[in-house]
């Protein structure tokens, strides 16, 4: 495992843009975040000290994305690794987080990581496109810029105060999505999310459907889900193992849960979205 600098790209790793936007790299002034969204078998860590010297450190791996300061710098496993790290600049997110919120002062949490299905496919069209040599440049920029809006609406939190009248913000959503991606082979039950955030069981679960518009098991559920949808389109994992890697005890509770939130089998899913992987250029 080789550490490098941000500025020089991890061999393996599309960067994307690829300068680096760290007004004084020496000063660790960091003027923009980098997106890591590692690829299957791929861990990306990265790190950097901040003005007082204290030192942050993530590790992160698929399915998960991590937001890192543009200033961090990157290893990772194996020594052929795949992934993108996409570097918003700093003028870019203040556009985007005005376009969003107006006047009103935001900020972009960094040092975390969510099971978030809607940047993975992004950054997947976004490494496809680059790969493309039609592609023209305004496209690549397109994209990012709807990764940035995506991100500045998804994970920008107020400057100066949590929203009083949100009991689970943004910041602890985050949390309770790395529990349950980090969590979801185990069973998870609604106290343990409530505890993570300091509630009890039902005040958790009111908050949880105010904030979302779901309750926490339905959440659950659909991550569950989600997950296996990736996996099974993306690898040939038998579907016993796909049950109990996404929590289900047996793969007959697997195929009635995902039939009757899909209405298909788990099996006929996978034969549909392996057909269509030469179609998309996967």
């Amino acid at each position: 495992m080789e550490r490098t600098d941000a500025t020089a790209p991890l061999q393996g790793l599309r960067h994307y843009p690829s300068r680096a936007t760290c007004a004084d790299p020496s000063a660790h002034i960091c003027t923009g975040i980098c997106l890591l969204v590692p690829a299957d078998r791929t861990a990306v860590e990265a790190s950097s000290r901040d003005a007082s010297g204290i030192r942050n450190h993530i590790s992160v791996s698929a399915p998960c994305i991590a937001i890192v300061p543009a200033t961090a710098q990157f290893a990772a496993h194996p020594d052929d690794p795949q992934g993108l790290v996409i570097t918003l600049d700093s003028q870019t997110l203040k556009s985007k987080l005005r376009q969003v919120f107006g006047s009103a002062a935001r900020e972009l949490p960094l040092w975390f990581q969510a099971w978030d299905p809607f940047l993975r496919a992004a950054a997947d069209t976004l490494a496809a496109l680059s790969r493309t040599p039609t592609a023209e440049a305004g496209c690549l920029e397109s994209v990012a810029d709807v990764i940035a809006l995506y991100v500045s609406y998804r994970y920008s939190r107020n400057a100066h105060a949590s929203d009083p009248e949100v009991a689970i913000d943004l910041q602890k959503l985050a949390r309770i999505n790395l529990y349950i991606a980090e969590h979801l082979s185990e069973s998870i039950q609604v106290e343990h999310l409530a505890a993570l955030v300091h509630m009890s069981k039902s005040h958790f679960a009111r908050a949880f459907k105010k904030a979302t518009g779901f309750s926490p098991h339905f959440h659950l559920t659909t991550e569950r889900l989600t997950l296996a949808k990736w996996m099974l389109a993306s690898s040939q994992v038998p579907l016993v193992d796909v049950a109990a890697r996404v929590g289900f005890q047996t793969q007959q509770h697997f195929t009635e849960v995902f039939h009757r939130y899909t209405g298909v089998t788990p099996r006929a899913f996978r034969l549909v979205a392996r057909s269509e992987l030469p179609a998309t250029g996967k």
